[in-house]
């Protein structure tokens, strides 16, 4: 797939953009506060219906405005999507799929699939078990609307049942089927995640040991509370074990008023030669363990879905070494569409431009194709 086009309407500091882009790789560069991670956001924005910088979506709006629009092109192998999304200032976010209103967000999801790798992605090794939670919701809602289903269910049912949990007066009989309905969609979540996991961990590995030439081997483990021992767990028993735990800790619950089991609590551990990476990892090795999950991403997506997502690289010259600059920048296969942000195009060490690209210099807000990108 690849992003034909991009219109944006008073979005962060673009008060009008229309791009074309090149179906291979697209380089935006600029000086530092002009919009060019401003670009990358809205493509983002555009493929999982939420910004990567901001849990506020009033701050996308351009300031001295009451809305924005974002809408895209997109050509996919089944044929050309019209995608659309908007939001005011007193109005939810709407979603417009070839023109057409519809009454769900996530219907926005798995129109338009992307691999995001920006210098906030390190936080992924060292940040807290939430975000690498989000890392998966994130990949595997833009594959799967069923995941995206289970998602929301159980994000639901946890929400009422830690409500019902702070009452003065527990109803036994409703928080059992809030047993019932949690460990149904959490196993769910567990068994995919899981699966998922099991296979980004050999992509990852093998990216990883190329990056390092071999002097380091990588392993990620997705670690629940609701896995058996087995390497494809079974999901009825995944939804036996996590109602089961429920059981057991009903009476710290109940004292704590919080759920205390479920996917909410997974992780997913990252380890260097057998070390944890969380722990005892540089920062070269972060980066490049995080670099190699990026590129397993995209393998993984394209496994899934039959067509590899867009992959949106942002500053990467800040974080990474020139040695893996350039691995990055040629390992990427030719079908994959590529939109990279850098201030100087010198950082990115191409010395022979690939046939498929295009050059945009972006200043205060404007966007304008570079000569040197006409090919």
């Amino acid at each position: 797939m690849h992003l034909a086009a991009l219109q944006l309407k008073d979005f962060r500091n673009y008060a009008s953009l229309s791009v074309q882009f090149s179906p291979g790789l697209n380089v935006i560069f600029g000086d530092n506060a002009q919009g060019k991670t401003n670009l990358l956001e809205a493509v983002n924005f555009l493929a999982t219906g939420k910004s990567h910088r901001t849990t506020r979506d009033v701050e996308l709006i351009r300031e001295g405005t009451d809305s924005l629009s974002a809408r895209a092109t997109v050509v996919r192998r089944t044929g050309t999507l019209d995608v659309e999304l908007s939001l005011g200032l007193h109005t939810r976010k709407r979603v417009k799929i070839n023109g057409v209103a519809e009454n769900r967000i996530t219907k926005l999801l798995g129109n338009l699939a992307a691999v995001f790798f920006s210098p906030d992605d390190l936080q992924l090794l060292k940040g807290g078990p939430a975000l690498r939670r989000r890392f998966l919701n994130v990949e595997l809602s833009q594959i799967s609307q069923s995941y995206l289903h289970y998602l929301v269910t159980f994000n639901r049912t946890l929400a009422q049942r830690n409500t019902l949990l702070k009452e003065q007066r527990v109803d036994p009989g409703l928080l059992a089927i809030y047993d019932e309905q949690l460990a149904a969609a959490g196993a769910q979540l567990i068994v995919r995640r899981a699966r998922a996991v099991a296979e980004l961990d050999l992509l990852a590995g093998h990216y990883h040991s190329l990056l390092s030439e071999g002097r380091e081997l990588l392993h990620l483990e997705y670690q629940s509370q609701g896995l058996p021992a087995g390497s494809d767990p079974a999901l009825e028993e995944v939804a036996g074990r996590l109602h089961a735990l429920l059981e057991h800790h009903r009476r710290d619950e109940l004292r704590r008023q919080i759920t205390l089991v479920g996917p909410h609590r997974d992780d997913v551990a990252f380890w260097i030669n057998d070390r944890n990476a969380h722990l005892y990892a540089s920062q070269g090795q972060q980066r490049t363990a995080v670099l190699a999950l990026k590129l397993a991403e995209l393998d993984f997506m394209n496994g899934q879905i039959g067509e590899y997502p867009i992959l949106m690289l942002d500053d990467v010259a800040s974080e990474l070494d020139p040695h893996r600059r350039h691995y990055l920048l040629h390992a990427v296969d030719a079908g994959v569409q590529t939109l990279v942000s850098c201030t100087d195009l010198e950082d990115l060490m191409v010395r022979q431009w690939p046939h498929d690209h295009r050059l945009f210099r972006v200043h205060a807000g404007t966007i304008e194709l570079d000569a040197r990108g006409l090919a």
